[in-house]
């Protein structure tokens, strides 16, 4: 009886055993895959790493590229199975069009570049060719489609800034192209009373020929009239009266064309004034 009952007691720890030695198996084999996986992993994270600073080195490339004007490497960039995401090609559009690169800026708006991106305080391409003087750059966006009265975060436009920064022929490109002329900006100052203030005779003069307001008020009820007269500029002074300017409207404060001309002493303004049937 003591036999058998040694015997039962044996073959019980033997299927024990068994069953541990099973499960630490199955455990040993999950172990190697974990390892095997985890491996994996480090292996390739360097090259993950390495692919993503080779992405971001072709993507500095392409924006470079962009702002030397170097088109044949541009163009070898984009056929060399690299696709660049939006922002790099508009960041690439915007270089070339700073730096006045007009057949990059053609060659970019082709390829997917967006003609309407926009930059800080919401200036489009057009506020950056039109600042920079970059004509054949204007002229491009203009074919292009570009939104020739997009608006700044300031209500500015680019016939607004060809006016600010004296650009007589990029001012006539957008004339030409049916730009707004009486657009006012948040202040309600337009293209006209830019030219007006900065003596910009050429840019009244066209604007005037296009047909510019010229008795259009500022917010503070200023005219082109009374910004030139404020500023003793007699040649435009007569422009504008000769445009039909009225020299009597007053602005926010009662102040008249007349009254600042007084104010700052320019005696030629003043007799021009006073000509044109000007009243204190």
């Amino acid at each position: 009886m003591r036999s058998g009952n040694t015997s039962a007691c044996f073959l019980s720890l033997n299927i024990n055993q068994l069953l541990d030695l099973t499960m630490l198996i199955k455990l040993i084999s999950r172990l190697r895959f974990y390892v095997y996986f985890l491996g994996l992993i480090m292996l390739l994270l360097p090259v993950a790493a390495l692919t993503e600073q080779a992405i971001s080195q072709t993507e500095d490339e392409l924006i470079n590229a962009a702002g030397r004007g170097q088109l044949s490497r541009i163009q070898s960039l984009l056929t060399e199975s690299h696709s660049f995401d939006q922002s790099t090609l508009n960041q690439a559009l915007i270089q070339a069009t700073v730096n006045g690169q007009d057949k990059i800026v053609e060659f970019l708006l082709n390829n997917g570049a967006d003609i309407n991106v926009l930059i800080e305080e919401n200036r489009s391409l057009l506020h950056l060719a039109a600042r920079d003087d970059r004509i054949d750059v204007v002229r491009v966006l203009l074919a292009k489609g570009a939104k020739k009265d997009a608006v700044s975060s300031d209500g500015t436009t680019a016939l607004m800034i060809a006016a600010q920064y004296s650009r007589i022929e990029i001012l006539r490109l957008l004339i030409q192209a049916g730009a707004d002329i009486d657009a006012g900006n948040q202040e309600g100052i337009t293209a006209l009373m830019y030219a007006a203030r900065l003596n910009f005779q050429n840019g009244v003069q066209d604007l005037l020929r296009a047909g510019a307001n010229v008795n259009k008020s500022a917010n503070n009820g200023a005219t082109s009239l009374m910004l030139a007269a404020q500023n003793g500029y007699q040649n435009i002074t007569k422009a504008l009266l000769a445009a039909g300017a009225d020299p009597n409207i007053k602005a926010g404060n009662d102040a008249t064309a007349l009254f600042l001309a007084q104010r700052y002493n320019h005696r030629d303004v003043i007799k021009i004034l006073r000509d044109a049937g000007a009243r204190q």
